[in-house]
């Protein structure tokens, strides 16, 4: 009789975990995608604007670093390059989610932004952080940082329609690579708040991240790997592409590589089938952007100029 009753608590105890994973992953799984991401941001406060000048490109250029606070937990950190001179009249903005080491050398890579202002969006999270911590001990924070970026980007965009030299009315989004995979669930965001983004572009985006990171993940033998990018994309369901892209309203440029061997070919077409007209679809025979692929790059950043100016979006 004792015996079973130390093999039954036994059980109970090794079963307990496995139950407590399935309680949570049902739950994620039952909970509305956009309560993962409506991080409440309040006004943001600028606590630092540090004027620079540097000669990153031939045409004069005036570049602020912003830090913002939100509330006593989130900071927010952009570049902006604005004309110098300003001309004497507001100027449309792009907000640009690039990739996650983006700053300011991306402004290379638009040589001539003309009339209008561009604002590099700074992810919360830093890559640094692994190096001073275990991988186990980070997850909350990547967690947090990633499911905020959509609400970060929208209290940058709010913040942008108090600046003397901003158009408010001409603001769009642009995201590449891997801030593409925010844009679904930004651009819904922008919508539940009654902010529209009339334009966006979603370059070398995709839906489903969990194939998408299935495929990426090769140094890890299956059944882990699977297992583990499920859970690792249940904890960040909220900002899964693929629950917010059918409900996008704006007018969006999309754009994707047919020799992308990050991006399984069928991620970005369920994405591209998922999204509602308007849309405007691009696909090069092409690999996965890359700054070191300049030509590539330029290229990405003329197509998304042409658009956004044929659509009026921008000066051009």
């Amino acid at each position: 009789m004792i015996n079973r009753k130390i093999l039954l608590y036994t059980l109970i105890i090794l079963m307990l975990p496995v139950l407590l994973i399935l309680l949570w992953f049902l739950g994620q799984t039952l909970r509305d995608p956009l309560d993962f991401i409506d991080y409440p941001m309040g006004e943001l406060s600028v606590v630092q604007d540090s004027l620079f000048l540097d000669q990153l490109i031939p045409e004069p250029r005036v570049y602020h670093q912003f830090v913002f606070t939100a509330n006593e937990d989130d900071t927010i950190r952009c570049i902006l390059s604005l004309p110098d001179p300003m001309y004497g009249e507001p100027v449309p903005v792009l907000i640009i989610l690039g990739g996650l080491e983006i700053g300011i050398e991306t402004l290379k890579y638009i040589p001539d932004p003309g009339k209008n202002a561009i604002i590099i969006y700074q992810y919360p999270y830093h890559p640094r952080y692994w190096y001073y911590g275990s991988a186990i001990t980070e997850i909350p924070a990547i967690r947090k940082s990633v499911l905020s970026v959509p609400s970060q980007v929208l209290s940058v965009y709010q913040w942008l329609s108090d600046q003397s030299w901003a158009d408010s009315s001409r603001v769009s989004i642009a995201g590449y690579s891997f801030g593409a995979l925010f844009m679904p669930s930004t651009l819904h965001l922008a919508q539940h708040y009654n902010m529209p983004v009339k334009q966006a572009v979603i370059s070398y985006g995709a839906a489903d991240l969990y194939r998408l990171l299935v495929a990426n993940m090769t140094n890890i033998d299956q059944p882990w790997r699977s297992l583990i990018s499920r859970l690792a994309i249940t904890a960040i369901r909220g900002i899964e592409p693929a629950c917010h892209a059918p409900h996008i309203r704006s007018d969006i440029l999309l754009i994707n590589g047919t020799a992308d061997k990050q991006i399984p070919e069928s991620c970005w077409r369920e994405l591209h089938r998922l999204i509602p007209e308007p849309k405007h679809i691009i696909i090069l025979e092409e690999g996965h952007m890359d700054p070191r692929k300049t030509e590539l790059t330029m290229k990405l950043v003329q197509i998304t100029k042409e658009w956004l100016a044929g659509k009026g979006a921008i000066n051009g």
